[in-house]
């Protein structure tokens, strides 16, 4: 029903618009930012993603969750609690994100109980994470809700998709995520195509990937797509590496769906982050979802 729907609204738009085991980190962050239009299965160099990325819009804080003071959220509609160090809160729910140079000590981080899913890289632009499958299976065998994140790369959007369906593969338990890293630069992918992504994979699956995304591109997704549905049906997964966010980018999604809140960015040393994930390294990404885990087992969905 709810397909149903999505497809008659676009084409009513589209009318009226005419138109464990533990790892060892293989090779540190300096990489070569070419794309790649080559599909391989390890062999290939492209390999800067968003663990290199610099929140572009505000900075980082502190553990003290100092910010600008600027206060651009609506109250009407946003829940400013979930913008205040929700992880230190009782009754919500960590998720990380991974890629094949982080390290993961399964049966350490099996004794964090508030940590409940892993969401990892399957590829970026036309190379596929040696790690995905691998730890796909460790991560659903040991109970974990399971994500896959394509990190989009200029051009060739449709073959990139196709790869990403692939490595999917029908699984609905799969949540599907596209990674918007810094849409202005000719290395990664643009909003326009980021469209053409979207587009693609719900007219081949009937389902909407979740969208991710920092401060800065929130804000473009914001003005571009705010009359498209497929944005507009879509959740948000909010990249800002502060405590408490005063900013917060309404628009399409007056709240988010997950914030990603640690990273190597805003922590250099492992143990000293805003939430540490036994098992893992200062260089793992932390995101935290505001509900506990029947909650988010709800939501862990593209519908």
């Amino acid at each position: 029903m709810r397909s149903q729907k999505l497809t008659l609204t676009l084409m009513m738009v589209a009318f009226l618009s005419f138109s464990c085991v533990e790892e060892t980190p293989e090779e540190d962050c300096t990489k070569t930012n070419e794309p790649s239009t080559q599909l391989v299965a390890g062999s290939d160099s492209l390999e800067n993603d968003s663990k290199c990325e610099t929140d572009d819009d505000g900075g980082v804080d502190d553990d003290q969750g100092n910010d600008d003071g600027n206060d651009g959220g609506n109250d009407d509609v946003t829940d400013i609690d979930a913008l205040n160090a929700p992880w230190n809160k009782e009754g919500t729910s960590i998720v990380i994100d991974a890629y094949e140079q982080n390290r993961i000590d399964w049966n350490k981080m099996a004794a964090d109980t508030k940590m409940v899913g892993v969401i990892h890289r399957s590829s970026i632009g036309m190379r596929v994470d040696k790690k995905y499958v691998e730890r796909k299976n460790i991560a659903k065998e040991r109970g974990y809700l399971w994500g896959a994140y394509h990190l989009g790369r200029r051009g060739n959007t449709i073959a990139q998709a196709d790869l990403f369906l692939s490595l999917i593969d029908g699984e609905e338990d799969t949540l599907m995520v596209l990674d918007l890293e810094d849409t202005s630069s000719s290395s990664f992918m643009s909003l326009d195509e980021a469209e053409v992504f979207m587009d693609y994979v719900y007219e081949k699956t009937g389902r909407i990937p979740v969208v991710y995304a920092n401060h800065s591109t929130t804000k473009k997704l914001n003005t571009k797509f705010k009359n498209k549905p497929i944005f507009q049906q879509s959740k948000l997964w909010y990249a800002r590496f502060k405590s408490r966010v005063t900013d917060y980018p309404t628009g399409i999604w007056p709240n988010y769906f997950l914030w990603q809140f640690s990273s190597e960015i805003n922590c250099s040393r492992t143990g000293s982050c805003l939430y540490n994930v036994p098992g893992t390294s200062s260089d793992m990404d932390i995101n935290v979802f505001n509900g506990d885990f029947t909650a988010l087992q709800a939501q862990w969905n593209n519908d």
